[in-house]
């Protein structure tokens, strides 16, 4: 009998959903920690993508990979405005509304520098992030980042602000 690569995963644990209030909006999110371990290291701050049905739940494999490999920070996984559990008002949101959220986050919540990894093309929530409050960023990693194209051509404002609405 081969042996199960089940049983040589890391136990994680995940806090149930947890909710705080920015703007009156319940937002939701999860923090993740190691079982049988205590955390070290600078936390994380996950951004997952945005689309149809996307949310947190995004990032489960990668935080159980995380532990898998011997990792031990703590890992906070919030769900944006109109994403998961988080509630859905009828707004269009900007990489400037998610930051401002995220850094509500930080300031209320995690309360201490962290490590944001963010997906894709929420690169400029990552980077207004950045700017709103960098002293609780310490480090900023891209998981699969928009071109180099893209992020360097100069576009008309108007365009900008069209491919981010639709």
């Amino acid at each position: 009998m081969q042996p199960s690569a089940v049983t040589n995963t890391t136990n994680l644990t995940a806090s149930p959903s947890q909710f705080y209030t920015w703007r009156n909006y319940r937002c939701a999110y999860e923090v993740h920690q190691p079982t049988n371990t205590t955390p070290e290291g600078i936390p994380l701050l996950l951004i997952h993508p945005i689309g149809v049905g996307l949310s947190r739940q995004f990032w489960q494999r990668f935080c159980r990979e995380w532990y898998n490999t011997g990792q031990r920070n703590s890992i906070y996984n919030p769900d944006l405005l109109g994403c998961g559990e988080s509630d859905m008002p009828h707004l269009a949101y900007t990489p400037s509304d998610w930051a401002e959220q995220l850094q509500h986050f930080l300031q209320t919540v995690v309360q201490k520098p962290v490590i944001v990894v963010v997906q894709g093309a929420l690169l400029p929530v990552a980077i207004a992030l950045v700017q709103k409050q960098s002293n609780l960023i310490a480090r900023l990693v891209l998981s699969g980042p928009p071109t180099w194209a893209l992020m360097t051509k100069k576009s008309p404002e108007w365009r900008k602000k069209f491919i981010w609405i639709c």
